[in-house]
C-alpha cells in the first residue's frame, strides 16, 4: 500500500494554481496521470507526480524554452505551449460534458442544430427552438458542381473539402470575422457539406435526416433519426484534438473561416484521428461474417495500428460517447448481430487488456447495422466536428493574433 497519501482533484489543482478543468486538460495531454477515488468522488493524483510537474512548471516560467547558451533567434516571438483554455469540452475519467452540461443527456434531448448554435453563442443551454440548417440553392449547385471534379476514389471528406473551396470562393464576406458573421455562416456551411455528399437527396427536415439519407440511401426510421442525432451529437467537439488545434492555428493567424475549416478538415483525414471508424467497421464487419474476434483483431494488430475501436488516453475505464450510443443501439431490433459482433471483441480485447471500447467501435456498430458505406463514419465524425471547430475558431478569433507560434528548439549544426 502506498504510504504517501494521494492527492483530490481541489488539493492538486491548487498547488499547481490552475483550475481543476485545466488539471483534466493536463491529464488528457499525458502531463499527469490520475485515478479514481475509491468512493467513486472523482479523481486522484499521486502528490509525488503533483509536485514534479509543479517544478517543471515553475521552470518553464523562468525560461524561454531555448537551452542556456545556445543563442537566440532575433525572430523568435512565440509562446511555448502547454495548455490552452477551451470552453466547450471537458473529459474526466468516465465522462464528457459540454459547457458543463452531459453531452449524453445532449445528446438524447437535443437536435444537433440546437447544440451548434448553443456553442456559437453564449446562452447557459441549447435553446429549444427549432433550428434547421439548409443551404441555399445556389450554394448546393456549386458544391455539387465542384465535387464532380473529383476522382472515382473519392470520399465523403473529399467532397466536403471541395465544398469548402467552392463556398469561400463566393462569399464576398469571409474575412468578416466578428462572432455574428461567423455564427450567421456555420449553418449554411454545414448544410452545404452535406449537400455537397454522393447519394440520396439531401432533406429539409434537418442534418442528421439529410447526412442518413445520403450515407444509407433511404429515409431514415424514427429510430434511426435518434441514433444518428446521437452521433452526431457526441461527436461534436472532444478538447483540443489535432483537427481542433489545426483549425485554431490557421484562426490564429487570422485564416478566414472555410480555410480555417479546411485545416480542420484536412487534419481529420487521417487513420488515427478522423477516420479510425473505418478500420474498426472492417474489423466488426470481418467477425459479423463469422471470422473469430481473435483472427479480425490479429489482422489489424499485424497492420501496425493498434485495436481500432479500443482504447483511449483519457477515458481509462470506458468511452461515455461508445456507452451512450451502443446503449442506445441496443433499443433497435436490427442491430442485434452488430452488436453481437462488437460484444464478441469486447470480451477478446477485455480478456487481455483494460482497453475499453471507444466512440469507433460505436460508429462501426451504426455502419454496419445500418448498412452504410465504409467511409461514413469518417464523414458522419467530420460534419458533427465542423460545429465544433466552428466554436473553436471564433474563440481563437478573440484572442492576439499568432498567439500559436511555438517556439522551435534548434538542433542542427551550430554556425562557425
Amino acid at each position: 500500500m502506498d504510504s504517501q497519501p494521494r492527492l483530490s482533484t481541489a488539493q492538486a489543482a491548487s498547488r499547481l494554481g490552475i483550475k481543476p478543468a485545466t488539471l483534466y486538460a493536463y491529464v488528457s495531454r499525458g502531463l499527469i496521470s490520475s485515478e479514481p477515488a475509491v468512493d467513486a468522488s472523482g479523481s486522484t493524483f499521486d502528490a509525488l507526480d503533483v509536485e514534479a510537474l509543479a517544478r517543471s512548471r515553475s521552470n518553464a516560467s523562468r525560461s524561454s524554452g531555448v537551452k542556456s547558451g545556445a543563442p537566440r533567434p532575433a525572430t523568435a516571438t512565440g509562446v511555448p505551449l502547454m495548455v490552452l483554455d477551451a470552453p466547450f469540452a471537458l473529459l474526466s475519467d468516465e465522462a464528457l460534458y459540454y459547457r458543463g452540461l452531459s453531452a449524453d443527456r445532449l445528446a438524447r434531448e437535443y437536435s444537433f442544430e440546437q447544440i451548434a448554435v448553443w456553442l456559437w453563442g453564449d446562452g447557459p443551454a441549447p435553446s429549444a427552438d427549432p433550428v434547421l440548417f439548409r443551404a441555399t440553392a445556389a450554394g448546393a449547385r456549386a458544391a455539387t458542381a465542384a465535387g464532380r471534379l473529383l476522382g472515382p476514389g473519392a470520399r465523403g471528406i473529399d467532397f466536403m473539402l471541395q465544398a469548402l473551396l467552392s463556398a469561400a470562393s463566393h462569399d464576398p464576406l469571409k474575412r468578416d470575422l466578428r462572432d455574428r458573421s461567423t455564427a450567421a455562416l456555420g449553418g449554411d456551411l454545414i448544410a452545404q457539406l452535406v449537400a455537397a455528399l454522393p447519394g440520396g437527396r439531401s432533406s429539409r427536415a434537418g442534418i442528421a435526416e439529410s447526412l442518413w439519407r445520403k450515407l444509407t440511401g433511404r429515409e431514415s426510421r424514427p429510430v434511426e433519426l435518434r441514433l444518428a442525432t446521437m452521433a452526431l451529437v457526441l461527436s461534436v467537439d472532444h478538447d483540443l484534438a489535432a483537427s481542433t488545434f489545426a483549425g485554431r492555428v490557421a484562426a490564429s493567424a487570422g485564416a478566414h473561416p472555410y480555410a480555417a475549416m479546411i485545416s480542420a478538415l484536412a487534419a481529420a483525414d487521417s487513420s488515427r484521428h478522423g477516420s479510425a471508424s473505418v478500420a474498426a467497421w472492417e474489423m466488426l464487419c470481418a467477425v459479423h461474417s463469422g471470422q473469430s474476434p481473435e483472427q479480425a483483431i490479429s489482422h489489424e494488430l499485424s497492420r501496425g495500428n493498434g485495436i481500432p475501436g479500443f482504447g483511449h488516453r483519457i477515458y481509462r475505464r470506458q468511452d461515455p460517447r461508445a456507452k451512450a450510443l451502443l446503449t442506445a443501439l441496443q433499443q433497435a431490433p436490427e442491430y442485434r448481430p452488430a452488436l453481437k459482433a462488437a460484444a464478441a471483441l469486447i470480451a477478446v480485447v477485455h480478456s487481455r487488456t483494460n482497453y475499453p471500447a471507444n466512440i469507433d467501435l460505436a460508429l462501426a456498430v451504426l455502419m454496419l447495422g445500418s448498412g452504410m458505406r465504409e467511409d461514413a463514419g469518417q464523414t458522419l465524425f467530420t460534419v458533427a466536428r465542423s460545429a465544433g471547430w466552428l466554436a473553436h475558431i471564433m474563440g481563437e478569433y478573440r484572442q492576439k493574433p499568432l498567439r500559436l507560434r511555438p517556439i522551435g528548439e534548434y538542433t542542427g549544426p551550430m554556425p562557425a
